[in-house]
């Protein structure tokens, strides 16, 4: 094993991978073109590093790191330093001085190694390095290895930690008797929530499967996932835009489904407020042109994925999907098909998620962000929410136009959840907003380890966005459900009069196609939405209106008729 008194007089030999936390490719095409390997840094128990090196010596010279030394936890010490001196390993210091050490030797990479019991250590250490812009491998120890435990590419955050409840469990015997040889079709197959419910229905025998999505690349992999696992099941990929009414109906003419569940929709609460008239086309003709499309093709049971935030809505996207909500209950009064709505709050680590901004700012050095200390969310995970869709669609005695909201707990404090997302990465935090450091009263003890402080900075509430959500409306009474995971709200479905002044009154606002016309339509139609006038729209701030270049007169003049019989021949299926 090659070893290097390496001092801090000596030049800079830090790769340039600072700030950005991994090397790039073009970084590792050089790096393999050039004779000398990179220079590194062991990091973790003195035994495990013991183990590290002998297996490094076994490396051919050309590829064996030049080894600076060793950093060993801070409660190893003496004992750490005379094992390590043995070995010809040079001890560099303690963990608690990782990062002076680090800009002492500038290794060019770290190796870390400690046992898998120690993973808040590893978390910590991995940050750390990582916020310093040194590339880390993680190699786990011969004891780890024999025990199954593999290396670590990647932070792996428990969901349940965050959110400080444990999964509700699902009846699998009435899963079973549901999706067992039906024909499933899904629509948004390629979303968060979508491509859970592929897995989850591919798993419990359907007679055939369809995913729709019009993203072709999150289509291609969820039709790849369940190719691969279950390559027997009948299964149909289609890349499809579920507002296209006419196709939309011959693709169901040709699948014939017994089941569909509906989610593909628009989620982005501040997005949707610049792009009202997509908002209406995604969510509430596309809900209409799937919907039609059952009940024309006798499709069994239709299941629709809602939100909470269609519940006295204050934002374009949630007043979209109580749009949709009317109508599929008034859908569900008119026709045999049986339609259900599943409604729930927010979903970790689906895509645009706060754990996905918050990962990356984490690897970026911070600051977190949140947009309002006193904001709070319902959360679930991904797989339990898609589980209870499934669930909600097995309950015999949930009747057609019935609501049922998923049981998620209390709400969560954003600001809370910030901080224990940033603790679980083994660092500090501190909170750069007045308000909010107030309000959460920070206790500064919980950190020991002596590190740089990831700061958390309130950004304000932003378009379309409430401090709290709501489950249901007043006048939705519950009624008793077998599954404690599920509760079943009933409301009055609309009358057929308002639901026809509902479609007329948002083709006409369509066709025009500006944020002002479209959002003003919305807001009559929708009297208990709650206009965040206050913080307005991005475009409003720009003075200038919206079009919606993608709905045109004639698209929206299709979509809005009921029970259209579509002339395109119907595409063939596996």
């Amino acid at each position: 094993m090659k070893t290097t008194s390496l001092s801090a007089n000596q030049p800079n030999q830090r790769s340039s991978f600072a700030n950005t936390g991994s090397p790039r490719q073009g970084d590792a095409d050089e790096n393999k073109a050039t004779a000398d390997p990179p220079t590194a840094v062991l990091v973790g128990t003195a035994v495990a590093l013991l183990q590290v090196q002998r297996q490094i010596s076994l490396l051919d010279t050309t590829v064996q790191p030049t080894v600076i030394g060793a950093i060993v936890l801070d409660d190893q010490g003496p004992i750490a330093t005379r094992e390590l001196t043995a070995a010809g390993i040079r001890p560099l210091g303690l963990v608690s001085d990782l990062e002076s050490i680090v800009d002492d030797v500038r290794p060019q990479l770290a190796l870390v190694s400690l046992p898998s019991s120690m993973s808040h250590a590893i978390t910590a250490i991995r940050t750390r390095l990582r916020k310093m812009g040194v590339p880390d491998r993680f190699m786990a120890t011969l004891e780890d290895q024999m025990l199954g435990v593999g290396p670590r590419s990647h932070f792996e955050i428990s969901e349940d930690a965050l959110t400080g409840r444990s999964p509700i469990e699902i009846d699998e015997k009435a899963i079973i008797d549901t999706i067992r040889g039906k024909r499933v079709l899904i629509t948004g197959a390629g979303g968060s929530i979508g491509s859970e419910l592929s897995r989850i229905c591919a798993a419990y025998e359907p007679a055939a499967l369809f995913l729709m999505d019009r993203s072709e690349n999150a289509l291609f992999e969820i039709d790849r996932q369940i190719a691969r696992k279950h390559p027997d099941l009948t299964r149909g990929a289609w890349l499809h835009d579920v507002t296209d009414t006419e196709k939309t109906l011959a693709y169901c003419e040709a699948a014939k489904p017994e089941i569909i569940f509906h989610a593909a929709a628009h989620k982005h609460v501040p997005m949707m407020e610049d792009h009202p008239a997509l908002a209406v086309r995604n969510n509430f003709f596309g809900t209409k042109s799937i919907a039609d499309a059952a009940a024309i093709t006798g499709c069994k049971r239709f299941v629709m994925i809602s939100t909470d935030k269609a519940v006295n809505p204050s934002s374009i996207m949630g007043a979209t999907k109580r749009l949709a909500e009317l109508y599929i209950q008034h859908l569900n009064a008119v026709r045999s098909t049986t339609f259900e709505i599943v409604r729930f709050g927010n979903v970790l680590g689906s895509a645009g998620s706060v754990l996905t901004i918050w990962d990356h700012q984490i690897k970026e050095g911070g600051p977190i962000t949140v947009t309002h200390p006193e904001m709070t969310r319902y959360f679930m995970t991904i797989p339990e929410a898609a589980s209870l869709v499934v669930q909600a669609a097995a309950l015999d005695h949930l009747q057609g136009g019935d609501i049922a909201v998923l049981d998620m707990g209390e709400p969560l404090s954003i600001l809370e959840m910030a901080k224990r997302f940033v603790e679980l990465h083994g660092l500090g935090w501190t909170l750069n907003d007045s308000q909010a450091a107030q309000s959460a009263q920070m206790d500064e003890s919980a950190f020991s380890h002596s590190c740089e402080r990831i700061p958390i900075v309130c950004t304000g509430i932003r378009p379309g966005e409430k401090l709290h959500e709501e489950l249901v409306y007043r006048h939705e009474n519950m009624v008793r459900s077998p599954h404690p995971g599920i509760r079943v709200w009933k409301g009055n479905a609309p009358s057929a009069e308002l639901v026809g002044d509902m479609v007329a009154t948002l083709v006409d606002a369509c066709q025009i196609g500006t944020s002002t016309v479209v959002s003003t339509a919305i807001a009559r139609l929708i009297p208990e939405m709650q206009v965040a006038t206050r913080f307005g729209r991005a475009s409003d701030k720009l003075n200038v209106e919206t079009p919606d270049i993608h709905t045109t007169p004639a698209l929206t003049d299709t979509l809005c008729r009921p029970g259209t019989t579509a002339k395109l021949k119907s595409p063939k299926v596996a």
